[in-house]
């Protein structure tokens, strides 16, 4: 059987076990660790030739975000929006010296530490990760971390700031 059928099935299978497990994100997380596993085990690279596959994902990816955006608060975006763009660089530059660090500390390429701290959602950061050549592989690791770290962690410190 051709190599990519069989990591075409382990992310179907992963994303389905992901999503009836109900993780955050399950079905994208799922599919993500079981296709990845398949493809360590395997010992398969990159494929050059499903440049196609990362324009259609993004193409996607843009139609969710667009068909998910709720514009009912337009008329509040002037007064939010100086602190929006403060909020922005600063975390940018937060990100470029963790990138930094993590690059001389992990010995990784600074390309892919940016894309592995660069907060964000995985697709995006993923995608974004294997057009600029950065390795998509650790990028998607740290920034699942991240957020099974918050997932689990703010609603536990939400719920200690309101009892106390």
């Amino acid at each position: 059987m051709d190599p990519n059928y069989i990591v075409l099935f382990a992310v179907m299978g992963g994303s389905a076990v992901g999503y009836k497990l109900g993780f955050p994100a399950g079905a994208m997380v799922g599919g993500l660790i079981a296709g990845l596993i398949i493809k360590a085990v395997m010992h398969m690279g990159l494929d050059p030739r499903l440049d196609w596959l990362s324009w259609i994902s993004q193409a996607l990816v843009a139609y969710v975000i667009v068909r998910g955006s709720d514009f009912s608060s337009i008329a509040e975006i002037p007064r939010y929006l100086p602190a929006a763009v403060a909020y922005s660089f600063s975390l940018l530059i937060f990100t470029l010296g963790l990138a930094w660090i993590f690059s001389k500390l992990c010995k990784m390429d600074f390309l892919t530490s940016l894309f592995a701290t660069t907060p964000g959602g995985l697709t995006g950061i993923a995608i974004v990760a294997v057009d600029i050549g950065a390795d998509p592989t650790i990028s998607v690791l740290f920034n699942i971390c991240r957020i099974v770290t918050i997932l689990i962690l703010v609603p536990i410190i939400a719920n200690v700031i309101v009892r106390y």
